[in-house]
């Protein structure tokens, strides 16, 4: 085993510029390893960088097959080689179905499902058996949130995907982990506030729990789980929790 989860570890974050993909980024290299970081906004990865002190700013929009290419090319370029990808980038509309807009459920779609999927075909011939692919999911997949159906439908197609990718690629190791409500994050800019209130107490009506995770912690806790899995090639460890404890 390496002296650190991840040291000498190259690992791509798509999904960088905030929230749980900073904080990820951020402890891959407390950690020990390289990490390249990619995302639309390139002054968030750039100042990223700098606050780490090391890393890689790759931006890109992975929703864009050529966009997705060139960023895995960048970052494997960058380090040398790639041993774990993690697309954390996603987001969610509060909307009643009633109102479904097709135009917020496609970009939902593409961003959460349509990406992922591109990165990972991006990134898998980089990889070799011992490689890893992770996803962020969510509990929203099994909670069924009132007004929050394009974010949890979205994330359930991406389970569906992970899924067919381990049977497609069996050589390769595709990790879902599913995750809690946390922050701070950005999460909840995209979330219409004025509906906020309303799907709130929805989800109390629905006793769906309501704890939060902090960023950092949840980032730390995943970094090592992954980097265990690193050093563990020869054991599947195709999913992983994470949600607050209650008291």
């Amino acid at each position: 085993m390496t002296d650190t989860p991840l040291s000498g570890r190259r690992v791509l974050v798509v999904g960088a510029s905030s929230g749980i993909g900073a904080a990820l980024a951020k402890a891959v290299v407390s950690a020990g390893g390289d990490v390249a970081v990619s995302a639309r906004r390139s002054d968030r990865l750039d100042a990223l960088v700098v606050e780490m002190g090391r890393g890689h700013a790759v931006p890109g929009d992975t929703t864009i097959p050529a966009e997705a290419r060139r960023v895995a090319d960048e970052a494997v370029a960058a380090m040398g080689g790639l041993d774990l990808m993690v697309y954390v980038a996603g987001y969610g509309v509060l909307q009643p179905l009633v109102d479904t807009d097709p135009v917020v459920w496609t970009d939902v779609f593409r961003v959460n499902v349509v990406g992922a999927n591109l990165a990972t075909a991006a990134a898998i011939g980089h990889l070799d058996r011992t490689g890893l692919v992770a996803f962020i999911s969510s509990r929203t997949v099994e909670d069924g949130n009132a007004l929050f159906a394009s974010y949890s439908a979205t994330k359930a197609a991406l389970d569906q995907c992970i899924r067919i990718w381990r049977v497609e690629h069996p050589d390769r190791r595709f990790v879902r982990v599913v995750m809690g409500n946390t922050h701070p994050t950005e999460f909840a800019d995209h979330m219409r506030p004025e509906l906020l209130g309303s799907a709130l107490e929805a989800w109390e009506r629905q006793a769906i729990p309501g704890g939060l995770m902090d960023v950092d912690d949840v980032a730390t806790a995943l970094a090592r789980a992954l980097g265990l899995a690193l050093d563990h090639p020869d054991v599947d460890s195709p999913e992983l929790k994470f949600d607050a404890r209650v008291d």
